[in-house]
């Protein structure tokens, strides 16, 4: 305790210097302004770029008392990525999570309760009882420990007598946590993700009957995160086209509309580019439809590398392909040229038994004139089946 008190009043002591000394440079450089504005214009420089104290050298004496290290997991690069698969990471509250948590507050009568995610750097949390934090770092995460034994509930009856915690900040400091219990959110693959976790600012222990509880509902929560996982992927199903992976008609519609609008409100330009592949029909006949399935999807690919993420690129169905794009081309003729390049492109590489050809009908959107999707659409189907006319009468 003298200690301690002896180090508090040594820092008074230095805080009071540097505040004495702060007051005489700015007296010094009034009395300078009075007689010579020059001399007093660079004191009041120097003041004004003087780095403050910050008392570094104290807090280099303290900073000597840190938490300890938090061990990684064996399997660490494999625990994130299954994290990263459900999509959950800084998505807005849900009430079923909500309701898990309010339950372990309840059951386990503490005034805090979290479903924790353990990022690489940080603990985030899905849902949260009795903490305005959204997230704290990783090194300050008593569930960070946690997931190193996902078999196993981490309880810390009194976090100032043990050592892994007793130098933590939120341990010392707000909220003052004493008590923790997290028990592991493991995935089915079997890795921790996070915790459902309960804090007390009191020592404490829980029972056998709230132990098992708290277990039963980390199952219900990793059953609610794999069940919006399922959905999120029967919807992306819904919307994309078996054979390519690109967009289908619904996931064109649905998007391209959104972004229209969005071109409307902005003043932004945009293009409908539709496609349709030249010889198909042909290959299918003297190749089979196996080699017509793989033209497909070689068109497909070359589309989608050839724009950018943020483009719509889809498959309408047969071979009928169409993109929207916006504020990238200024004129038609630079679009058709580009595509036509990178066709050509394809067309030298070695051992192929086709050509890719792709007929294209390209209409552009301004928002002055205020076209809706579908008229895009069909000016732009017009616009290509015109081009397939003129390149048969070539031929013919």
């Amino acid at each position: 305790m003298n200690n301690r008190a002896n180090q508090r009043h040594e820092e008074h002591h230095v805080i009071q210097y540097f505040c004495v000394l702060n007051r005489m440079l700015i007296f010094f450089a009034e009395m300078f302004m009075s007689r010579s504005l020059a001399a007093g214009e660079v004191i009041l420089w120097l003041l004004q770029n003087f780095p403050r104290p910050r008392l570094s050298w104290l807090r280099l004496r303290h900073s000597s008392v840190k938490t300890q290290a938090v061990p990684l997991p064996n399997n660490e690069a494999e625990r994130l990525k299954a994290l990263a698969d459900y999509n959950i990471l800084d998505t807005l509250p849900e009430e079923a999570f909500d309701d898990i948590t309010a339950l372990a507050a309840y059951i386990c009568k503490t005034p805090i309760a979290l479903i924790s995610l353990v990022d690489s750097d940080r603990q985030w949390f899905k849902s949260k009882v009795g903490l305005k934090a959204r997230e704290t770092p990783r090194e300050l995460a008593f569930c960070a420990y946690a997931i190193l034994q996902p078999e196993e509930i981490l309880v810390v009856p009194n976090a100032i007598k043990d050592d892994r915690f007793n130098n933590n900040p939120l341990v010392k400091g707000n909220p003052k946590i004493r008590f923790y219990a997290g028990a592991p959110l493991v995935t089915p693959n079997g890795f921790p993700i996070g915790t459902l976790c309960v804090y007390d600012t009191i020592p404490r222990l829980l029972s056998y009957q709230q132990l098992d509880a708290l277990r039963r509902l980390t199952r219900q929560a990793i059953a609610q995160m794999e069940l919006i996982q399922e959905v999120r992927n029967r919807k992306q199903a819904s919307l994309t086209d078996e054979l390519t992976g690109l967009h289908n008609r619904r996931g064109f519609f649905l998007m391209a509309e959104q972004e229209l609008k969005i071109a409307h409100r902005m003043k932004v330009l945009c293009w409908v580019i539709f496609i349709d592949l030249d010889g198909l029909k042909q290959v299918n006949d003297t190749l089979g439809h196996d080699m017509g399935d793989t033209l497909i999807i070689d068109a497909g690919r070359l589309l989608k590398q050839s724009f950018r993420n943020s483009d719509i690129v889809a498959r309408l169905g047969g071979d009928e392909f169409i993109v929207f794009i916006s504020s990238h081309f200024q004129d038609a003729d630079s679009i058709q040229a580009y595509l036509q390049a990178n066709i050509a492109n394809f067309n030298q590489q070695p051992n192929r038994s086709y050509e890719l050809s792709m007929s294209m009908g390209i209409e552009r959107y301004s928002p002055e004139s205020n076209m809706s999707l579908e008229e895009l659409i069909t000016r732009s189907d017009e616009l290509m089946y015109a081009q397939k006319r003129l390149k048969r009468q070539s031929i013919a």
